[in-house]
């Protein structure tokens, strides 16, 4: 049996949001939308009072600032997929938690692409930890 997928999704355009939304329920019927944040300061004041999610999506350009304010400000160590209309922030994407940058539109191919590199990263930290512990 599949568990939940937590996730949070940071985007300040509810177009954008919707359609990320309706994606997840296509592609991921493991995905429990926990909630969607639309600035910089709600996301670091929302992240800073909830136990963090399994999955962050992430916009870049938010109505206050970048989505690095929010990284600079909160201490997130669950994986991120960027989601932006921008390509000029793929390195500094993958400089943190970043494991996939999708540009919007998005579509059902890359989201699924994506969700399934989480899925393998997921399974491999468990392997890990599980070698670790019987060494």
């Amino acid at each position: 049996m599949k568990t939940v997928l937590r996730t949070v999704i940071i985007e300040d355009e509810a177009a954008a949001a919707r359609h990320l939304q309706k994606l997840l329920r296509q592609v991921a019927p493991d995905v429990q939308l926990i909630t969607t944040l639309t600035s910089v300061q709600a996301a670091t004041s929302w992240l800073e009072k909830h136990p963090l999610p399994d999955l962050l999506f992430m916009d870049i350009r938010l109505t206050d600032g970048l989505s690095f304010d929010i990284l600079d400000r909160c201490f997130i160590d669950v994986p991120i997929i960027f989601t932006t209309a921008y390509d000029q922030y793929a390195l500094q994407a993958f400089k943190t938690s970043g494991i996939d940058y999708l540009l919007k539109p998005i579509s059902a191919d890359d989201l699924e692409r994506a969700l399934g590199k989480f899925h393998k990263l997921r399974e491999q930290a468990v392997d890990w930890h599980e070698q670790y512990l019987q060494a």
